[in-house]
């Protein structure tokens, strides 16, 4: 698939601040299945290049806002900064969202269906570079706002409900806890999680818990406070997704695999992307219909 045009919209945020340290981002790549599945079985298939727009630089972090479209995290020509896209597969258009000084990450489309929440990376402060929950209007008509005061180490998000996040916390052990932005309150789910959070279709929270050399994937229910081993994670292996319909995917190497609960004792091998030049998949997003996966070089 090629993306022959950029639309590029004016900045939504400025700053007079310009020195600002950039970490060296890896070249990543995204590409697209088409996904069809039952009870039993994952069929995927229809691989298809999307980031080609931005093909030396680093493209990360899809998210569905439906099955053909998707918001990503994208390093526009190795830039340093990294800015979130919109990108429409079935007109193959790209659109830039953000162009700021600041870096944003991990886009998601919040429950109200009209804004989407990201991971706002500030300039730095005494050497320490705060990351905040901020939010945006997808019709890029205000410079957003701050969603949650006073905690700057969110590594990565998730909504769970109308009005609960789930937050991966930054620090030693890192901690996963449950902030609710009502009453903003915090509720302590565990330590040690992994970066990758999703959520399924009963609003059950899925996150890795790290144990030497077993991890976990394990689901919380935000409703009665506990949580529950669902599957062995993959070795060596941060991300996965759980599909509409409840299997779990997640990729060893260049192999997607898939994993259905309380039917499965071990992942089993799905596609083999070998023969297409892939050595490496990272995150993995789905919707009805469609899977997004990222390949690292």
């Amino acid at each position: 698939m090629k993306y022959a045009s950029i639309c590029i919209f004016s900045t939504i945020l400025m700053f007079l601040h310009t020195s600002y340290i950039f970490s060296q981002l890896p070249k990543t790549n995204i590409y697209t299945l088409d996904l069809q599945s039952n009870e039993k079985k994952v069929l995927l298939r229809n691989l298809q290049y999307i980031s080609d727009f931005n093909a030396e630089g680093y493209n990360n972090q899809p998210h569905f806002i439906n099955k053909d479209e998707l918001l990503i995290t994208s390093s526009y020509k190795s830039s340093g900064l990294t800015d979130i896209w919109h990108l429409n597969i079935p007109e193959e258009k790209v659109t830039r969202i953000t162009s700021t000084v600041e870096s944003e990450y991990s886009p998601m489309l919040m429950p109200d269906g009209i804004n989407f929440s990201i991971i706002l990376q500030q300039l730095p402060v005494d050497s320490i570079i705060p990351q905040v929950l901020w939010s945006y209007p997808l019709d890029r008509t205000t410079s957003g706002e701050l969603l949650i005061h006073g905690i700057d180490n969110i590594g990565y998000h998730i909504w769970v409900s109308s009005s609960k996040v789930a937050l991966y916390l930054v620090g030693e052990p890192s901690e996963l806890v449950l902030y609710d932005i009502n009453n903003k309150s915090t509720t302590h789910i565990a330590y040690d999680a992994g970066r990758c959070l999703k959520v399924d279709q009963s609003s059950n929270l899925y996150y890795i818990q790290k144990s030497g050399s077993q991890s976990t994937i394990r689901s919380y229910d935000i409703y009665l406070g506990r949580s529950r081993r669902i599957a062995p994670a993959l070795k060596d292996q941060q991300d996965f997704d759980v599909l509409p319909n409840g299997h779990l995917i997640s990729a060893d190497g260049p192999r997607l695999m898939t994993f259905t609960p309380f039917l499965d004792s071990t992942w089993r091998p799905n596609l083999d992307f070998s023969s297409a030049g892939i050595s490496k998949i990272s995150r993995i997003s789905s919707s009805v219909g469609r899977v997004a996966i990222v390949t690292v070089d």
